[in-house]
């Protein structure tokens, strides 16, 4: 089996990952705050990654590599993550993983736009429909509650959600380069490691750690967040550096904007959360949207 196809089966079940970590971390943010749930994701996340590392063998690695990593995990990590879990608390799992497929999708435009591959007229038109999907969505969450309070807290969660996408989207372009001189593992383990000390650092400076770590004192609470960690890291994080390795990170992206598939009846069942006719449409649009987008690349049409 290529390491091609590999990165293609690594973006499809890092979209799973990512959907099932939506489910977990929206009901770790009905106690928690986001910058103690980034902090908390990050401290757990160090010793698992740092023990896989530590087995795989640490090497050196150049200066500029470390550095571009480290960038890229104070982007997507510390201010990405917890813009993430802000837009989570406002927007709900299956509204937000849908409005996050935009982001995949830019992404996959700014990587067209560095790496000189302009986009087909075909693939323009798979953006098109993928972001017309998203707006279905968002237009759905948004009007269909009358009480105008809510509205606003959806907006709110639109504009978390659009500085979360823009900073996972340049701290994947930052972290392309360097993956072609380190193993996946440990590029993610300096991203997370450089995210978590950046929010580290702000709740030192801030004194509220403490605070922010008040929700996963509790031994049941404190499990439930490692598992969900466990899952992200590398489910998410990974595989999702794995698949950009070995794909085209614009096929990567638009791979991992899949999650729409899993969020929606993950939660379905697990949230009891019902799933209006719009937002099936919509996320039926914008997966059909990555489809257009992929077909040249995957060479299957």
């Amino acid at each position: 089996m290529s390491f091609k196809v590999l990165g293609i089966i690594a973006a499809l079940v890092s979209a799973f990952s990512w959907s099932i970590g939506s489910i977990l971390f929206k009901k770790i943010s009905e106690t928690a705050t986001p910058l103690g749930m980034t902090l908390a994701k990050g401290v757990i996340g160090f010793f698992l990654l740092g023990t896989v590392y530590y087995l795989e063998g640490i090497t050196a690695m150049p200066l500029d590599v470390f550095l571009s990593l480290a960038v890229s995990g104070i982007i997507g990590i510390a201010l990405g993550d917890t813009f993430f879990f802000l837009s989570l608390q406002d927007l709900g799992p299956k509204t937000q993983v849908i409005f996050f497929m935009m982001g995949q999708i830019v992404t996959a435009v700014l990587g067209m736009i560095f790496l000189h591959d302009i986009p087909t007229p075909v693939e323009w038109f798979g953006i098109f429909v993928t972001i017309s999907g998203v707006a279905l969505v968002l237009w759905q969450k948004i009007f269909s509650d009358s009480n105008p309070d809510n509205a606003t807290t959806s907006f709110k969660g639109i504009i978390y959600g659009a500085l979360s996408m823009l900073c996972f989207s340049v701290s994947l372009l930052l972290a392309k380069d360097s993956l072609q001189h380190v193993t996946t593992i440990s590029a993610t383990f300096i991203r997370v490691i450089s995210g978590t000390a950046g929010v580290l650092l702000f709740g030192l400076f801030t004194n509220k750690v403490g605070d922010w770590m008040m929700p996963f004192s509790n031994m049941k609470s404190f499990a439930f967040l490692f598992m969900s960690v466990f899952v992200v890291m590398f489910g998410g994080f990974w595989l999702s550096l794995f698949s950009i390795k070995y794909v085209n990170i614009g096929v990567a992206s638009a791979l991992s904007a899949t999650e729409p598939l899993f969020v929606l009846p993950l939660a379905f069942f697990l949230l009891k959360e019902k799933i209006s006719l719009y937002e099936i449409i919509g996320a039926l649009l914008s997966v059909f949207g990555v489809i257009l987008i992929i077909s040249n690349s995957m060479q299957v049409w």
